[in-house]
């Protein structure tokens, strides 16, 4: 599982498997903005990964069969800010960075950016 703001495509994206990287399952956006702050979340759930820029939906994939809950006690690896390839390394500070025990709404989402 990662999110990367620039991969290979030079989109965002985010990306979760179980199989390596021929089972991937990605979801891409616009590039990010530089020299800014930005909020971006994911979330998976039920099927799908929902990416958001913003508090706004900004890519979205109905077919994930790879969820979180999966992984149970074999995550091996996890990125914040570039993926397991070479793409480039993020220049940038992290504010904040949470994990839920469930997929929140769009609605909740949007919430975030002003918490």
């Amino acid at each position: 599982m990662f999110l990367t703001p620039v991969a290979d495509s030079g989109k965002l994206r985010s990306a979760v498997t179980a199989g390596g990287g021929g089972a991937e399952q990605r979801i891409e956006a616009a590039p990010l903005p530089t020299g800014q702050w930005v909020h971006v979340a994911v979330a998976y759930g039920t099927g799908t990964a929902v990416l958001y820029d913003g508090g706004r939906e900004v890519g979205r994939d109905t077919a994930v069969t790879v969820e979180p809950v999966h992984f149970g006690n074999h995550l091996r690896a996890g990125y914040l800010g570039r993926s397991r390839y070479p793409d480039p390394y993020l220049k940038a500070a992290f504010d904040d960075f949470r994990v839920y025990g469930r997929t929140l709404s769009g609605n909740e989402v949007a919430t975030l950016p002003r918490n």
